[in-house]
């Protein structure tokens, strides 16, 4: 059985494939599995998720995949994709650390600890389920956002990716592969007038795309204001084109992309 699971190249694996590779019922399939973890044959993650230890580890009795391999795994066959902090690891924008995993599901489910991970699982409706890719994580295939869903994720909750600060040095890293028409195309199917104030201002203070672009997109805006930074108190001067408070001001954005 365990060669089965070696060689599907899945070593993360749930009872239910276990059983399916065994011809075994579910019941069975735990006896056996409780039985080769206890020989260091597989390593168990989770209720009902567990690791195979490669065996080109040799003699090592304890395994963990990559952690997005083992969210993936453990989150069956609902849609899914990676995103906001964990999605701008994978896109190589985040500048800080991030120890919690993110992922977008099209379920409600509460928030897990995985392999030692705490994944944060966002439920998003169908109609903001786009803008995501298949790419290639530790040595497995997984769905995350692409650069520019990631961006709008980035400014729409900012304090699941580590704050503005770190979601405008996103958008600023992200400069020589960034589509802008896409950007500002998903920031308008969120239908929510903060997260394509926050995408424009952000556009326009680094100069990612042309003026002319910037001022049709402002005066599709409506009267309001929103803050720049959700999570910081109201109370920093007004931008009237994009209807902002600037409650991390304009200083502190550019000085943050200059090192």
């Amino acid at each position: 059985m365990f060669t089965g699971i070696h060689d599907t190249g899945k070593t993360a694996f749930t009872i239910g494939t276990a059983a399916s590779l065994m011809g075994v019922s579910h019941t069975q399939a735990a006896s056996i599995l409780h039985a080769a973890a206890k020989r260091g044959l597989v390593t168990p993650v989770k209720r009902g998720l567990y690791n195979l230890v490669p065996f080109e580890l040799g003699s090592a009795t304890f395994h963990l995949d990559n952690r997005y391999v083992l969210v993936r795994e453990s989150l069956g066959d609902k849609p899914y994709f990676f995103s906001y902090a964990s999605a701008l690891d994978i896109h190589g924008l985040a500048t800080q650390p991030s120890f919690d995993v993110y992922v977008t599901y099209s379920v409600r489910r509460k928030n897990m600890n995985i392999g030692g991970s705490m994944t944060h699982i966002v439920y998003m409706p169908p109609s903001r389920f786009y803008g995501q890719q298949e790419l290639q994580v530790g040595g497995a295939r997984v769905m995350v956002s692409d650069v520019e869903r990631t961006l709008v994720d980035a400014v729409a909750i900012p304090g699941y990716c580590g704050g503005l600060i770190e979601a405008a040095k996103a958008f600023f890293m992200a400069k020589p592969r960034l589509n802008s028409s896409k950007l500002i195309e998903y920031a308008q199917r969120y239908k929510k007038w903060s997260v394509l104030r926050r995408t424009g201002y952000l556009l326009e203070i680094f100069e990612l795309v042309p003026r002319s672009t910037l001022e049709n997109l402002a005066r599709t805006l409506p009267r309001g204001y929103s803050r720049l930074d959700p999570d910081l108190p109201k109370d920093g001067l007004s931008n009237s084109k994009w209807g902002l408070t600037l409650n991390v001001s304009p200083e502190e954005l550019l000085n943050a992309v200059s090192h």
